[in-house]
């Protein structure tokens, strides 16, 4: 009750009609909830009190879904108050694609081709932020840190290592993780507030990391990506091992800038599975 009279003063000042009908989330910014609004089923997004950082990138999301209904037809916003923390979209029916369907060779292959189209989008004069700006950003952030912390060295030296400079720049979504690809009929991607010109590595390499794909699975999501499959396997390699560590590098950037603490967000966890690499 408590949580629904603090949704409901929330939502109050939005201009139309909406109706919660269930939460469907709860992350470690945000709540999500499906609803009604203006009799069109939606998804809410309300965010936490966020920092600067996050905040930017917020805009910066709002622009790129505009940006998007042009080029997809899946990304229609219906309302969004940067400044409140508000943002609601049409509801896409679909499911998460947990590990025992995605590694279906067809599904594999089907996921690489959604990639591909994404690759594809021409940003023409449309702003869109350079990745190398926001991995920058957080090496700012964390600057007093970094050298009395193992890990975060690691991750930006890796990435400092991937040469990045010289890497053919591309329109990325830069978070596909399993709660942002659904399933229907085919797959789809949400939540694009990280989008940015990046590498094409990094996305596949994200697919990588986030559902351990063996070499096999690779091949199968990489010929959905390029039939003529010309990415080099050790690049590929070295973005995924970044992947892991851009995990660890953005929750300290929580830490520094939030009430959050390294127990809340599994810190130790992370350390263990990052020592692997080491």
């Amino acid at each position: 009750m408590k949580l629904v009279r603090k949704v409901e003063k929330k939502i109050s000042s939005i201009d139309g009609e909406i109706k919660i009908i269930s939460p469907l989330k709860t992350d470690l910014i945000s709540e999500i909830f499906l609803c009604t609004f203006n009799d069109i089923k939606s998804v809410l997004r309300l965010d936490f009190d966020l920092p600067n950082w996050l905040q930017n990138q917020r805009y910066s999301e709002f622009q790129i879904l505009n940006f998007l209904k042009d080029k997809r037809q899946d990304q229609n916003i219906l309302y969004h108050d940067s400044d409140s923390g508000i943002l609601i979209r049409e509801f896409h029916e679909g499911k998460k694609i947990l590990d025992d369907d995605i590694k279906k060779k067809e599904n594999l292959f089907s996921l690489g081709k959604e990639i591909k189209k994404v690759h594809q989008i021409e940003t023409d004069n449309f702003l869109v932020n350079d990745f190398n700006d926001i991995v920058e950003n957080y090496r700012s952030i964390l600057k007093n840190k970094i050298k009395n912390d193992y890990f975060l060295d690691q991750g930006f030296q890796i990435f400092d290592s991937l040469s990045y400079e010289n890497e053919l720049k591309i329109f990325s979504h830069n978070d596909l993780t399993l709660g942002n690809i659904l399933w229907n009929k085919k797959c789809f991607f949400i939540d694009w507030e990280y989008a940015s010109l990046n590498s094409p590595y990094f996305d596949l390499a994200s697919i990588i990391s986030s559902y351990n794909l063996n070499n096999n699975e690779i091949v199968h999501l990489l010929s959905g990506y390029n039939k003529n499959n010309h990415l080099i396997t050790e690049k590929l390699r070295n973005w995924t091992k970044f992947t892991y560590f851009l995990d660890y590098i953005w929750r300290i950037c929580l830490i520094e800038t939030t009430k959050y603490d390294e127990k809340t967000l599994n810190i130790s966890f992370l350390k263990k599975n990052l020592s692997t690499f080491s």
